[in-house]
């Protein structure tokens, strides 16, 4: 995306620009937690359609914050993958999620355990140690379906 697309040269608004709205990081939730393809993603408990979800994909991957492979049985299935633009979005949702159950805990009952283990460390211990846990699942799940690639 050249400079001209965005609203300014400010550096929160460019990050706004391709992650800020309702979905997007939504999206990133889901392929860090192990979710794969259009399918899945779309059955999230938050109910995206499917048109606002292929657009999303579609402006995550040209951003470089996804990528895809085709499964090698079945070229029309796509499978969906942070890249490490994407992965760096893990310590935004942690910060969002902390946020969230600071001053809305009755809406974040679902994150309890979680962020009890984040107060225990800090947002890049926690970062590290599940971007690494993603990328060997990623690695794992890429061999698995593309055997010879």
């Amino acid at each position: 995306m050249s400079n001209s697309t965005f609203r300014s040269n400010c550096g929160l608004a460019t990050g706004l620009d391709i992650i800020g709205d309702k979905w997007s990081l939504l999206i990133v939730r889901d392929l860090m937690s192990g979710k794969r393809t259009f399918t899945e993603m779309r059955l999230s408990k938050e109910g995206v359609a499917t048109n606002i979800l292929a657009d999303r994909l579609k402006n995550l991957s040209n951003h470089e914050v996804i990528s895809f492979y085709h499964a090698a049985d079945n070229r029309k299935t796509k499978y969906y993958f942070l890249t490490e633009k994407g992965l760096e979005l893990y310590t935004i949702q942690l910060e969002v999620m902390r946020w969230a159950y600071k001053f809305y805990p009755e809406q974040a009952t679902n994150d309890t355990d979680f962020l009890e283990q984040l107060s225990q460390n800090t947002t890049q211990k926690v970062f590290k140690k599940h971007t690494k846990n993603y990328q060997n699942e990623k690695d794992a799940h890429f061999h698995q379906m593309n055997p010879d690639g």
